[in-house]
């Protein structure tokens, strides 16, 4: 398995901009049948990101590595050459729907938000006006902790919605690996330095693939997104680990993870005209699950009439 944490602690600024270390509460917006799942069978999906969004989201970040290679004609050309066909040959294959994925690592994701009330999500999860959203809120370093200790060995941070912040980013890897890259162009050329510079590419794909995910377009930046990624390398014939849900006609794949009732910190109601009602509801679900002793947020935000 890849050890994508120990690469972004190469580059400690990339780290630190997706996140800081600090100790926050994370929110997951659903609505109110798949809150009652979740609590009832206590788990949340790590869904494999590839299906999840659109097409233009899932790119965005692959146009981005190749266009910035080619404003830098100063990296090493026999390296970036090589990248770039990579994260082209990607682009492609998601745009014209080639099915080359297999013997390939996946990417699930969970995704959260760093705002426990907010409108943009909110009208996500709402029909009209009485039928409301929800999210739960988990307190970031014990969640994380428990996926660590279960055996989901993620990557976690803030999406980066400015594009000059991505650019950044992508910059700082670029010149890092391609130091390291031309480092071992001067060395003497023996087969373990060759294949240390096959390593340097091979880590350059890697910490790409990676950071892509945290990328989005900033017209998305309302949403505040965080999310914990989870690599996994299925070969044929072990994807019976994953399970499948269909959305929108779309069959997705998921792992489950089972998580501490603990790791809760609220139940946030989205806003609604019957609020009342809607609170004491809550209120009773979560007392059949055990939950009974967190706290119940009502949303602030008015609605109009």
């Amino acid at each position: 398995m890849i050890d994508y944490d120990g690469l972004l602690k190469k580059i400690p600024r990339v780290k630190k901009i997706l996140d800081d270390g600090s100790n926050t509460n994370l929110y997951h917006y659903t609505k109110p049948e798949k809150l009652l799942s979740i609590l009832e069978s206590g788990t949340i999906r790590f869904s494999n990101a590839l299906y999840l969004n659109d097409k233009e989201e899932v790119t965005y970040s692959y146009r981005l590595i190749v266009n910035l290679i080619d404003e830098m004609p100063k990296l090493n050309a026999d390296l970036f050459c090589k990248i770039k066909e990579h994260f082209y040959k990607k682009y492609k294959n998601i745009v014209d729907g080639n099915d080359n994925f297999l013997n390939k690592y996946e990417y699930y994701t969970i995704s959260f938000s760093t705002d426990s009330d907010n409108l943009t999500l909110w009208n996500n999860y709402s029909k009209g006006q009485t039928y409301t959203g929800y999210n739960i809120g988990f307190c970031k370093k014990d969640l994380i902790a428990d996926m660590e200790k279960q055996g989901f060995h993620s990557v976690y941070g803030n999406i980066i919605y400015s594009q000059e912040t991505q650019i950044t980013i992508l910059k700082l890897i670029f010149e890092k690996w391609n130091r390291e890259f031309e480092k071992h162009l001067k060395l003497k050329h023996t087969r373990k330095n060759i294949e240390k510079q096959q390593d340097i590419l091979f880590e350059l794909i890697d910490i790409l693939s990676i950071i892509s995910l945290f990328f989005k377009n900033p017209y998305f930046k309302d949403e505040k997104e965080y999310r914990i990624i989870f690599i996994s390398h299925f070969s044929p014939g072990t994807y019976k680990q994953t399970k499948i849900f269909e959305k929108n006609g779309l069959f997705i794949p998921y792992i489950e993870y089972r998580f501490l009732k603990r790791t809760v910190s609220s139940i946030n109601i989205g806003p609604t005209l019957d609020e009342n009602i809607f609170y004491t509801s809550t209120c009773r679900m979560l007392a059949n699950f055990g939950y009974e002793k967190k706290t119940i947020n009502r949303s602030k935000i008015p609605l109009r009439y």
